[in-house]
C-alpha cells in the first residue's frame, strides 16, 4: 500500500530474517530495493586530515546504549578503546538511559544525546565533529539511523554487532562479520565489504556474573534442555523439533524464558501437547533481572538454538555459563549466528548438518553426561582465553581493522590526488 515508505520497509527487512523461505539472494535484494529509495551519496567528499597514522575519531550510533543484548556485544569496544589512538564519540538515540548508559558515557570522550535530532541534523552533527569512522550498531532493527549513513557524513562507515545482516547501502563501506557468518560464496551479494573479526560478536559484561555450577542432570537424574532466546524466534516448527528431541530423550525437560512468555504460554503448551509433551516437562520463566537471568542457566544442561533466526548474544551467554548450544545453521546470515560462535569457540561438534541431524545430535549429546560435565567445568575459561571472549583483545582486533581501513582510505585519496594532478599537467606528486 505504501511501497516507498522507507520506515515500513526497514521493518520488513528485519522481519524477513525470520522467514523460513528466505534466501541470501532474496534478503540482499530486499535491502537493495530499500536503499534505492534513498538519496545517492556517491561522490561525497570529506575534509578529514588524510594522515594514515594520526589519532582517529570514531563515532558510534545507537538507540541501544542501555541494558540490551546487543550492547554487551559492542560495549567492551567502547570501554576498552585505546585513548592514544582513538577518540570515541557516542551518538545516543537511547530514549531511556540507565546505569549502563552512564557506564559507557563515562568511558566515551564525547556523548551526544541525539534522539531529538532529525536525520539531516544528525548527519550534519557528525560532519561538524569530523568523525573519521562512523559505526552503525543497530542495523535494520527498530530505532536505526540508516538514513543518516545513506548521507555519508563520515569517510568510512561500518555496520556491526546489532543486526549484522547487511544494510543494502553502498554508503556503508564495511560489515564486521566472520567467515562462518558470511561465507565467501555470499559476500558478493552484500553492498558492504566484509571485514572478518575473530567472531562477529564479542563477549563483555560490565559486572561479575554467577559461576556456572555443576551439571544439573547429575543431581536430578534427567537432562534439561532450554532456550532463553526471544519467543519471536520460537515458531511452531521450532517447538515441533524440540518436541522430537524431548521424545528422543526419555524423562528430559525443557525450560523457556522470555519477557513475553506469559502471553504465549497457552500457545506454547498447546503445540507441545499436540506433540505428546506433557505440561510437567515444560517450565516457562518470565523476564528476570540480569543476575537471575544468568543464574537460570544453572538449571540447563544443553541449550537449543531456534531457527531460522538463531541466537547471537544468547549463545554467548549460554557458553559463558558452561551450557553448550546445539544449532542447525541454514542458508541466511541470521540462521548462522550460533554456528559462527560455536566455530570460533572450537565447538563444531554441536553444529548439526540439517534439521533431522539437529534432533539426533541433541539426543546424542544428552547421553554423554560425563563429557557435558567436563565441558561445563572448563567452558568459561575456554571462552575467556579466546580473542572474542577477552574484551580487551577483541577491542584491539577491532581497532586494527579501524587503522587498516583508515590507511586504505588515505591511500585511495592519494591515488585520486595523483590522477587529478596528472590530468592538470602538474606531474606526479612528491
Amino acid at each position: 500500500m505504501r511501497p516507498n515508505d522507507t520506515d515500513i520497509h526497514t521493518s520488513l527487512i528485519f522481519a524477513v530474517n525470520f522467514d523460513t523461505d528466505a534466501t541470501a539472494e532474496s534478503l540482499q535484494a530486499e535491502r537493495a530495493k530499500w536503499a534505492s529509495h534513498l538519496p545517492n551519496s556517491a561522490g561525497m567528499t570529506h575534509p578529514n586530515d588524510p594522515n594514515p597514522e594520526r589519532r582517529l575519531r570514531v563515532g558510534y550510533v545507537s538507540s541501544h546504549f542501555r541494558h540490551q543484548a546487543a550492547t554487551y556485544a559492542f560495549g567492551g569496544v567502547i570501554v576498552h578503546h585505546d585513548p592514544d589512538q582513538f577518540e570515541v564519540v557516542c551518538y545516543s538515540d537511547t530514549a531511556a538511559e540507565d546505569d549502563l548508559s552512564a557506564h559507557l558515557r563515562h568511558r566515551a570522550d564525547k556523548w551526544r544525546r541525539t534522539s531529538d535530532l532529525s536525520d539531516d541534523q544528525l548527519a550534519q552533527l557528525v560532519r561538524q565533529d569530523q568523525i573519521d569512522i562512523l559505526v552503525d550498531l543497530v542495523g535494520h532493527m527498530k530505532g536505526n539511523r540508516l538514513r543518516v549513513f545513506a548521507a555519508k557524513p563520515a569517510p568510512i562507515q561500518i555496520t556491526a554487532w546489532g543486526e549484522p545482516t547487511g544494510t543494502g547501502l553502498k554508503a556503508v563501506d564495511y560489515l564486521f562479520a566472520d567467515p562462518v557468518l558470511v561465507p565467501a560464496s555470499e559476500r558478493a551479494l552484500l553492498a558492504e565489504e566484509v571485514a572478518d573479526l575473530p567472531c562477529f560478536l564479542g563477549f563483555w559484561s560490565p559486572d561479575a556474573l554467577p559461576e556456572p555450577g555443576g551439571l544439573p542432570a547429575n543431581d536430578r537424574g534427567y537432562v534439561t534442555f532450554g532456550s532463553f532466546n526471544r519467543l519471536a524466534k520460537t515458531s511452531e516448527p521450532v517447538l515441533q523439533e524440540w518436541s522430537a528431541i524431548l521424545r528422543a530423550v526419555p524423562g528430559s525437560r525443557l525450560i523457556l524464558k522470555d519477557r513475553l512468555v506469559a502471553q504465549q504460554a497457552n500457545v506454547i503448551r498447546g503445540v507441545l501437547a499436540e506433540e505428546g509433551i506433557s505440561a510437567e516437562r515444560v517450565t516457562l520463566i518470565e523476564q528476570v533481572d540480569r543476575a537471575a537471568h544468568f543464574a537460570a542457566y544453572r538449571d540447563i544442561d544443553i541449550a537449543l538454538d531456534p531457527f531460522p533466526h538463531g541466537g547471537g548474544m544468547t549463545t554467548l551467554e549460554s557458553l559463558w555459563m558452561g551450557v553448550p548450544v546445539v544449532t542447525a545453521p541454514g542458508r541466511i546470515i541470521s540462521s548462522r549466528l550460533a554456528a559462527a560462535i560455536l566455530t570460533a569457540a572450537g565447538l563444531t561438534g554441536f553444529i548439526a548438518t540439517d534439521r533431522e541431524h539437529y534432533v539426533q545430535l541433541a539426543a546424542a549429546k544428552a547421553s554423554e553426561l560425563d563429557a557435558l560435565a567436563q565441558l561445563r567445568s572448563t567452558l568459561r575459561q575456554r571462552l575467556a582465553n579466546t580473542e572474542f571472549g577477552d574484551a580487551v583483545r577483541y577491542t584491539r582486533a577491532v581497532e586494527r581493522h579501524y587503522r587498516s581501513m583508515w590507511q586504505e582510505w588515505c591511500r585511495r585519496g592519494q591515488m585520486t590526488g595523483a590522477v587529478n594532478s596528472q590530468r592538470r599537467g602538474a606531474g606526479p606528486p612528491r
